[in-house]
């Protein structure tokens, strides 16, 4: 987000930036305009993408204002609510700068009639303790509560410390030029050990603060003041110190919950690939004698074949030999298919482009693959969901939607990755056809609906008869602290 340089040439005691945003106030007029114009502030350069999230934020802090009798204090509460929950979704997109932070703070000091530090010192709280954080990945959410720090201008650069088993790792680093710096390291491995930094590194301009898992310290916040007080940056350290602690107890869960996934998923993968392998050793074996035992019989019976006949029964072994070709190659895609190695090992968007070429070639339906973002940072696990997903949907497509077109869309965004199926077949009643398949034993879509579920995705299915179907999973990205 980009806005006019010139509305945030001066943040002193007059607040032109705000009273450009929200002009005074006018008894009984201008409550409900003053969110209006926060928001149309925000809006002011945002992407396409970003737009409905601003929508939804405007949305719940409307209901914060109606929900006061005083509408000058209900429009204040709004205004903070807004103002930092905007906060947040322009920085998971990748849209906030520091002169967005700077004029959030005046306008919000205007609305509430608050001195401007107590401004941001409001609008800091509620932002890095938003709950829209807990939905990110841990480490992209500690690198926008750090971004904070020092958009803010509370400190010139901070960094996140974290004792591991032999040593002391620097996790995150904002604002920072180099490496991190000696004293810093020591002030980080002082902090961890709950020691007094005045011992070490006496009147220093470093601040730093422990974040406490079950009161100890598990992490640790080290930063260097930038325009405010000792006591000013501690407040702040202190704020984001607490909101951390959620963020890390949230990763520790999640480590935890992906140690048991991938234990999960590898059980059903050694599953599938035993069932590949029992393909290529047992059925396709099989068709393979059948087709040889076909072709003897071909030679054997056609000369005791009336001359008449001769041809109309050459054809017709012909025609069963090529069915037995088709079957053949059929089940070792299917055998192929069912091994995990290459959809591990080979970029998600070339496997993907392979098995939708390989579906329309096969089937003469037209299917279409859109692939946006970067789908190659996600885990193994979530790799083989979406491709056995895409696999799935397109085989239901192929033997029972009677469609012409099939599009398939995979979005690799900041905190999820998104996968899209949609065909224009005849459709279905969803719950009666998942129920008559689990009563056939045919568990495709409902084993991909689990394993999506597995990985604290979403997965959600739409149909009608007379379509379209469309076939839709979201899953969490999680990237370790």
């Amino acid at each position: 987000m980009t806005p006019d340089a010139g509305t945030h040439a001066d943040l002193g005691g007059s607040l032109p930036l705000a009273r450009t945003l929200l002009p005074g106030r006018v008894p009984h007029d201008e409550p409900k305009e003053r969110l209006e114009r926060l928001h149309a502030y925000f809006l002011e350069g945002c992407t396409d993408q970003t737009r409905p999230a601003l929508e939804s934020v405007l949305v719940d802090a409307r209901h914060v204002r109606d929900g006061c009798d005083d509408r000058d204090v209900g429009d204040g509460l709004a205004s903070i609510r807004y103002a930092a929950a905007a906060i947040v979704e322009l920085a998971s997109a990748l849209e906030l700068d520091e002169a967005d932070l700077r004029g959030a703070a005046a306008a919000v000091a205007e609305a509430c009639a608050m001195p401007l530090s107590a401004a941001r010192y409001v609008l800091f709280s509620q932002a890095v303790g938003s709950s829209r954080l807990l939905e990110l990945p841990p480490l992209v959410a500690a690198e926008i509560q750090l971004s904070l720090l020092v958009g803010f201008d509370v400190l010139g650069d901070v960094t996140l410390w974290r004792r591991t088993t032999s040593s002391l790792e620097c996790i995150l680093s904002v604002g920072a030029p180099g490496r991190p710096s000696r004293r810093i390291r020591a002030e980080a491995k002082a902090t961890l050990r709950q020691r007094s930094r005045l011992s070490l590194l006496g009147g220093s301009q470093l601040r730093s603060m422990p974040v406490l898992r079950f009161e100890k310290a598990y992490a640790a916040l080290v930063g260097r003041i930038g325009s405010v007080e000792p006591d000013v940056a501690d407040a702040f350290l202190n704020e984001a110190a607490a909101a951390l602690s959620s963020v890390i107890e949230r990763e520790y869960l999640l480590e935890h919950s992906a140690a048991r996934e991938r234990t999960l998923v590898a059980s059903a993968e050694r599953r599938l690939m035993r069932l590949g392998f029992d393909l290529h050793d047992g059925p396709i074996q099989d068709v393979l004698a059948m087709t040889a035992d076909v072709r003897l019989l071909q030679q054997q019976v056609y000369p005791f074949v009336l001359e008449e006949y001769r041809e109309q029964a050459y054809g017709r072994f012909d025609d069963i030999t090529s069915r037995l070709t088709e079957l053949d190659r059929q089940l070792r895609e299917i055998a192929h298919s069912l091994e995990t190695k290459s959809v591990i090992s080979r970029p998600l968007g070339e496997i993907l482009h392979r098995e939708v070429d390989s579906f329309a070639e096969r089937t003469g339906i037209g299917a279409t693959l859109e692939i946006r973002g970067d789908p190659d940072s996600l885990s193994s696990a979530q790799r083989i969901t979406i491709f056995r997903a895409i696999q799935e949907a397109l085989a239901n497509v192929r033997e029972h939607a009677g469609a012409t077109s099939v599009e398939v869309r995979v979005r690799a965004r900041r905190s999820a990755i998104e996968a899209q199926i949609s065909d224009d077949g005849m459709g279905f009643e969803v719950e009666r056809a998942l129920a008559k398949a689990a009563e056939r034993g045919r568990l495709g879509l409902v084993g991909i609906g689990e394993r999506v579920r597995m990985l604290g995705g979403i997965f959600e299915l739409e149909s009608a008869p007379g379509g379209p179907t469309t076939l839709k999973l979201t899953l969490p990205r999680w990237e370790p602290l």
